[in-house]
């Protein structure tokens, strides 16, 4: 068995952690070296992968992007929506997933929950993605606060593993801006849609050899224009739930802050950190089993830095779209 069901919930066995493992490292790992890696067989890799992706345990692979290496700003839009249907909540994900600029959508339950991200190379870009959200989703508007990322740290799943691996890919980290042509983008949008996507295919649609293919990815990754290749887990069927926190400083140091943020890093269950321009000194994104232990989780965290949290903010996703490259 790969997995066993118990009230709705998918319980995976220690191959298949393994074997998720490996690919939240790097998604585009050969079967072959997975396989070796996790002391299983080619065979048993191959055939475990295919019933999570059937089961919707992993619902895809995608390319993180360092937007900000192409000359992007990594602009946010939260929104507070009241009382709207899910024929409403359908019709504001739909028009944001549609949008060119817009490449990440969430929805979920908290002050905001309706958030978009806008990928845009300049302010009067961000004002017309802005204006034409405003003209066209107004109506579902209560309140909303535009927000600015500069960086993201991602990290991996180690709630889900049991594994203790810390390291770290960052969106926004200091490095020069990357020159890219054509053919580096057909690659990096294809990859940011399926990163599992084989060298051959991705060379039919650049237009180039195979080996020149993957000299190309292999460059973009060295520059940290692609920082990563993942899975995207339904953590949902696992029995976790994705949550938010905003948290708003008092008395802060760079000293303490620089704590805050390893205490957040080596936890866990933290799968994100943010550094962003809004009302939120910083952000952070945790993966919890519900409400009471994140209620847990942050009366430790108070508990650790009282005196230098003000306030703080939730919110829980159950939604979330992500594609690094938009159109």
């Amino acid at each position: 068995m790969i997995f066993s069901k118990t009230m709705g919930v998918i319980k995976l066995d220690i191959k298949d952690r393994k074997i998720l493992y490996q690919l939240d490292v790097d998604a585009r790992q050969p079967v072959a070296q997975i396989a070796e890696k996790a002391g299983l067989s080619r065979e048993v890799v191959n055939y475990r992968i295919k019933n999570m992706e059937k089961n919707g345990v992993i619902e895809g692979y995608y390319a993180t992007i360092d937007v900000t290496k192409l000359g992007y700003f990594y602009c946010r839009i939260f929104m507070r929506c009241n009382a709207i249907s899910q024929l409403q909540e359908n019709e504001i994900v739909n028009y944001g997933l549609k949008y060119p600029t817009i490449g990440w959508v969430t929805a979920g339950h908290g002050k905001w929950n309706i958030s978009f991200v806008a990928y845009v190379k300049s302010l009067a870009e961000f004002e017309k993605t802005y204006d034409d959200l405003r003209f066209n989703l107004g109506k579902y508007f209560q309140e909303h606060y535009v927000s600015m990322a500069f960086k993201i740290h991602h990290f991996r799943h180690n709630y889900l593993f049991g594994t203790d691996d810390n390291s770290q890919s960052v969106l926004g980290e200091p490095f020069p801006p990357q020159k890219v042509d054509e053919e580096d983008l057909r690659i990096i949008k294809q990859l940011a849609k399926d990163a599992r996507t084989p060298v051959v295919k991705l060379a039919e649609s650049a237009g180039l050899k195979p080996g020149a293919v993957a000299m190309r990815i292999k460059r973009l990754v060295k520059n940290r224009v692609i920082i990563g290749f993942r899975p995207k887990i339904n953590i949902a069927l696992l029995g976790y739930e994705h949550c938010k926190v905003f948290l708003m400083f008092k008395n802060i140091t760079p000293l303490k802050r620089t704590e805050i943020v390893a205490y957040l890093r080596y936890h866990p269950n933290v799968i994100y950190i943010t550094k962003a321009f809004g009302i939120a000194d910083l952000e952070f994104e945790v993966i919890v089993k519900g409400k009471n232990e994140l209620y847990e989780f942050m009366q430790k965290f108070l508990s650790h830095f009282s005196g230098f949290i003000a306030d703080y903010e939730s919110i829980f996703y159950y939604r979330e779209l992500i594609n690094y490259l938009p159109s």
